[in-house]
C-alpha cells in the first residue's frame, strides 16, 4: 500500500503529452500513488479542501492554501511549489499545522528573463501592431520610427534571480541598467555594470521599467499613480512577475494620455484575465498569457526540483528551499 497521494496539480504541465514519467520518482522513490489533476483554471478554496482528503504532499500550482485549507487537510505534510511565487499560501497557517513549503527558486530565472527580453523587445518595435497590418497588406503606413535599446536605460525592480538574468541580457543591448533593492548584490551588480538607486529615481531615469519583486502587502500596486507619474514620457512598463504587482488602471490612464509610449504585460491582477479591461484594446500594449516561466527547459526544472523537494523531505531530510523554515521547530527533523 503507497504510503498516500502525491497530487500534482501545477499548471505547467497543461497541453504536455505525457507527464507520468515526470511522476514516477515519487511512486518508486518516495512510495506515494500520483494524482495527476492538471486544469486550466485555479481550483477555488472548496475544491482544494476536497481534493486533499488523503493526500500527503503536493506538487503545486497557485491555488489558494489559506487557513481553513490547512486546518482541513489532516495528512497534508509538504506543499511543493513548482514556481516560485507564494502569494498564494498563507505560510504562517502552514507553519501552524506543520506543514513544509518549499519553491523552486531559481529554476525558471533564465525563461522569465528571456520572456521579459523578448515581450520588451517587442514593445519598443511595436511587433504586434506592425505584424498585424503587415499581413492584411500594409507597407508604408506601418514603416515608423521605432524605439531603439542601446544607449537605453533599463530599470529593474527587484534585483534577484531573474532580475541578474535580465540585466545580463540587457547589458548584451548596450543598455544602462539602473536597479532598486532593498537587499544589494553589489558584486553581481559590478559584473553587469548596474547601479543601485532609490526606486523613485529608478523610475524618474528608466526608459524600459521591469518589476521583478515578490508579491506581498508591501508591494502591492507598486507600479501605480505616484510612480508612473515620476517615469518620463515616451517610457514603457514591463512586467513578468505578478499582476498584482501594477495597477492595470493606471497604465491603462498612462498610456491613454500619452504619460508612457507603452507596456509589455505577461501578468494580471486575475487569471484568466477580465478581457473588456481598456488594456486588451490598446495597440501599444504587448500581452502574453503568463507564459514567461513556460521555457521547454524551465518547465522541466522546476517540476523536477519540486518533486526532489517532496522526494527529501518524506525521506526525513531537510527539502532545499523551505520557505517556513520555522515549521522545522514543530518537526522531528534534523
Amino acid at each position: 500500500m503507497p504510503r498516500g497521494i502525491a497530487w500534482v496539480t501545477t499548471p505547467f504541465l497543461l497541453n504536455y503529452e505525457d507527464p507520468k514519467d515526470l511522476f514516477r520518482p515519487l511512486s518508486e522513490e518516495a512510495d506515494l500513488e500520483v494524482r495527476l489533476d492538471v486544469v486550466g483554471a485555479r481550483m477555488t478554496e472548496g475544491e482544494l479542501i476536497r481534493g486533499l482528503s488523503g493526500v500527503v504532499a503536493v506538487i503545486a500550482g497557485a491555488e489558494p492554501y489559506t487557513p481553513r485549507v490547512f486546518e482541513s487537510a489532516a495528512s497534508l505534510r509538504i506543499v511543493s511549489r513548482s514556481g516560485v511565487g507564494l502569494n498564494s499560501i498563507d505560510l504562517d497557517a502552514a507553519t501552524a499545522s506543520g506543514v513544509v513549503v518549499t519553491h523552486a527558486a531559481g529554476q525558471n530565472a533564465v525563461s522569465v528573463a528571456e520572456h521579459t527580453m523578448a515581450i520588451l523587445l517587442a514593445a519598443a518595435r511595436r511587433l504586434p501592431w506592425m505584424e498585424e497590418r503587415f499581413r492584411k497588406g500594409a507597407w508604408r503606413e506601418v514603416q515608423v520610427p521605432l524605439a531603439p535599446l542601446m544607449g537605453k536605460t533599463l530599470g529593474i525592480l527587484g534585483f534577484g534571480n531573474i532580475g541578474k538574468q535580465v540585466a545580463r541580457r540587457a547589458a548584451a543591448f548596450d543598455m544602462e541598467i539602473l536597479t532598486y533593492d532593498p537587499d544589494p548584490d553589489e558584486a553581481y551588480a559590478a559584473e553587469v555594470g548596474a547601479a543601485f538607486l532609490p526606486l523613485e529615481e529608478v523610475a524618474r531615469r528608466a526608459d524600459f521599467l521591469c518589476c521583478h519583486v515578490p508579491l506581498i502587502p508591501e508591494t502591492q500596486g507598486l507600479i501605480g499613480r505616484d510612480l508612473l507619474s515620476l517615469m518620463k514620457p515616451g517610457s514603457f512598463v514591463v512586467n513578468t512577475s505578478r499582476g498584482g504587482l501594477v495597477d492595470l488602471d493606471a497604465v491603462a490612464d498612462a498610456l491613454d494620455g500619452g504619460r508612457i509610449r507603452g507596456a509589455a504585460l505577461d501578468v494580471f491582477p486575475e487569471e484568466p484575465p477580465e478581457f473588456a479591461h481598456p488594456i486588451f484594446s490598446m495597440e501599444n500594449v504587448v500581452l502574453t498569457p503568463h507564459a514567461a516561466g513556460r521555457g521547454e527547459d524551465a518547465i522541466h526544472n522546476t517540476v523536477r526540483h519540486a518533486i526532489t523537494c517532496v522526494i527529501e523531505y518524506l525521506a526525513g531530510r531537510r527539502p532545499p528551499d523551505v520557505v517556513n523554515p520555522d515549521v522545522f521547530d514543530c518537526l522531528d527533523i534534523p
